[in-house]
């Protein structure tokens, strides 16, 4: 066996407890147990010499916890001259172990899943080692399920543990009557925020149910996630032992009616980025909403004004109407668009969200030489699921996307097209903390007239979520002059490394590589580099060099992003 040595910290030495003969939990739980420890060398003497003749009765209970009921220790004392040394050498002996077990639920809980799982789970086996902590966690355990699942008259007939030490034997008897199980009985909203009907859509609570904590918190969270109020109370009240119920109050007060937002911004794609945006998150009693948002950038501008209101499933399900102007000019293209939208979000956190939408646009644009405009009335479908262990810096998650828009100058469109987007994003972490982040685009469209599709329905590549090493959408088919016009399908895939070297910091590596093509031939570029995180309270901010490989002669660019990763 090792030595396990405990120091006591003082302003100018330190003092060894040393504890020999054991290791793993027991020596962790002599170590809760032992209270010398945290004597300083410069206390006094009596004090010391107090808590080194109660140490080997704090060592026996902290072994008997465990089972282990006839330790014997050595304890030897060492004054010092600058310091005390307290030396334990113990052998813990063989454990007690559990030779009957009777663990017995009556009343509706004998049935109950829940129950029946975590009795199925406790331990406690006949032939283990006795272990007092598994023993009063699986009572705390059995109260606490008990409380949250409606058993309000729940107790202990017969608990006892019965212990024979000679015999290195103990006997087990827990008896727990459970009770009949409570019901919901009345639910009271208090609130004047919206209307009444409306609220109760987002409370999960059933007047007449089986009682379930559960409820309560499913309801606290759809109320918080809804952004309507600012406090929530969902408390339950004292049991009716009369009607075998347990009322329910929900106390609401609003968030502010208005919300203005303001944000600045730098990306390598968009240069410096200003961000306005005014909710009103209750335009009425109903729930409706009406949000006003603009973006100012160099490269991207636009001006968008939305209304959305909830319906059927008002936690999950929006009908949002869109209209806007947006303003693009990149090096590749110039264009000014007229923006309309209905879109009909089925969202569902944790799985596959759907959004069915009709989109009209009309767009002014400029590609190489091309000059046109082009109206489309394009419906369409998107499917996305994002699953992350964290908003800001996930160690496991994923985002995948998938979206279908379709035009047709039957419907009114200037052209005809088909066209399938998909692009996704997966986050692993190492056993180093290090993580492994993977992404890729590919998309594809099947079109009556290339050159009357607008550069919001073309593809290109390049940039910061892109292909690093190369700027903002400079990549893809070229036209004779040798300027980028952009293609009709797009293939992009790209692997990083991320490693934390100190506090907020790390570095990574990666490699990027694809292009946007047509006519079924990619001429892939690739752009590889290494890249400074630093995690910030908005999610990480990057800077990444990038090498354009395939054109050696071109420098290395910069990129700067900020926001989570996903």
């Amino acid at each position: 066996m090792g030595a396990l040595v405990l120091l006591a910290a003082s302003a100018g030495a330190r003092a060894a407890v040393e504890i020999t003969g054991i290791e793993g939990a027991a020596a962790e739980n002599v170590r809760a147990y032992l209270l010398i420890d945290d004597l300083m060398c410069t206390a006094d003497e009596r004090a010391v010499r107090r808590e080194f003749a109660r140490a080997p009765a704090q060592i026996r209970s902290a072994l008997e916890a465990l089972g282990y009921y006839a330790p014997t220790i050595d304890a030897e004392f060492a004054p010092g001259e600058k310091c005390w040394t307290a030396r334990f050498a113990i052998t813990s002996g063989e454990p007690v172990r559990v030779r009957t077990r009777m663990i017995a639920v009556t009343g509706a809980a004998e049935t109950d899943p829940i129950f029946v799982r975590a009795l199925a789970d406790a331990g406690l086996a006949v032939g283990e080692p006795l272990h007092h902590g598994r023993y009063e966690e699986l009572k705390r355990r059995m109260l606490d399920l008990a409380r949250d699942r409606g058993y309000a008259n729940a107790l202990f007939t017969e608990s006892r543990i019965d212990v024979f030490p000679d015999e290195l034997a103990a006997d087990i008897v827990l008896r727990f009557n459970s009770g009949e199980r409570y019901r919901f009985g009345e639910v009271v909203i208090e609130q004047d925020v919206l209307d009444d009907a409306f609220v109760a859509r987002y409370v999960a609570v059933v007047p007449g149910e089986l009682y379930d904590s559960a409820a309560l918190t499913e309801t606290y969270v759809a109320l918080t996630d809804s952004r309507y109020f600012n406090l929530i109370d969902v408390r339950p009240s004292p049991p009716n032992h009369e009607q075998r119920t347990i009322d329910v109050t929900i106390a609401l007060t609003g968030a502010p009616r208005r919300l203005i937002t303001y944000g600045l911004g730098f990306s390598t794609d968009e240069g410096p980025r200003l961000r306005f945006g005014r909710t009103f998150r209750r335009w009425n009693e109903r729930g409706h909403q009406l949000a006003v948002d603009a973006r100012l950038s160099p490269v991207i501008s636009e001006a968008i004004a939305s209304y959305r209101y909830p319906r059927g499933d008002s936690r999950y399900d929006w009908t949002i109407f869109d209209g806007g102007l947006r303003r693009e000019d990149t090096e590749t293209a110039e264009s000014e668009t007229l923006e309309f939208a209905a879109r009909l979000v089925h969202e569902r956190p944790g799985t596959w969200s759907r959004t069915e939408l009709v989109n009209l646009s009309i767009e002014d644009f400029e590609i190489a030489d091309q000059v046109g405009r082009s109206r489309l009335l394009m419906p369409g479908v998107d499917w996305t699921r994002l699953r992350a262990d964290s908003a800001l810096r996930p160690r496991h998650g994923s985002r995948i996307r998938f979206a279908v828009r379709a035009a047709g100058d039957s419907l009114g469109s200037d052209t005809s097209f088909l066209q399938g987007k998909a692009d996704w994003k997966w986050i692993w972490s190492l056993a180093n903390t290090g993580r492994i982040i993977t992404r890729g685009q590919f998309g594809l469209t099947q079109e009556q007239s290339f050159d009357e599709l607008p550069p919001s329905v073309r593809f290109f590549a390049g940039g910061d979520q892109s292909i690093r090493g190369y700027d903002f959408e400079t990549l893809g088919p070229v036209d004779d002059a040798g300027q980028v016009i952009g293609g009709t399908g797009i293939a992009v895939a790209s692997f990083e490394y991320e490693q934390p070297v100190r506090g907020k910091w790390s570095v990574a590596f990666f490699v990027d590589s694809g292009n946007a093509f047509k006519d079924s031939t990619l001429d892939a570029k690739t752009g590889a580099g290494v890249g400074v995180r630093w995690q910030s309270p908005l999610g990480p901010i990057r800077l990444d060099i990038g090498v354009p490989i395939d054109d050696p002669m071109n420098d290395a660019r910069i990129h700067v992003s900020i926001g989570p990763d996903l």
